[in-house]
């Protein structure tokens, strides 16, 4: 187990943690993160639209993942985070058509 600020994560977290960082790392331009699940026709939509206006990082939920995500209050996926930068800036769960329209209509 590897200690990081909010605490105890597997080697395998913790990488995919240090990725995540580097990939976002003075980067300005807005990005997402999309949890997905295999077969879900509504995230490979959400991944391919988003994909149109901004570099998109699909990634297949894990179950500890989507125990993490239910705790958050996600109900459905694709769970999709928005970053300017390394700042959030929006977060939303299921297919959300006028939320895609926001991000990929502004490029």
């Amino acid at each position: 187990m590897k200690h990081t600020e909010y605490g105890y994560v597997s080697p395998q977290e913790y990488q995919i943690d240090r990725d995540l960082e580097k990939w976002m790392k003075g980067q300005n331009q807005m990005q997402a993160i999309v949890y997905t699940k295999p077969g879900c026709m509504k995230c490979r939509q959400t991944v391919r639209q988003l994909s149109k206006a901004m570099h998109t990082k699909a990634v297949t939920a894990t179950a500890d993942d989507i125990k993490a995500l239910k705790a958050g209050g996600v109900q459905s996926m694709p769970a999709v985070y928005i970053f300017e930068g390394s700042k959030p800036i929006d977060y939303w769960s299921d297919l959300q058509v006028d939320k895609i329209k926001q991000y990929t209509e502004a490029i």
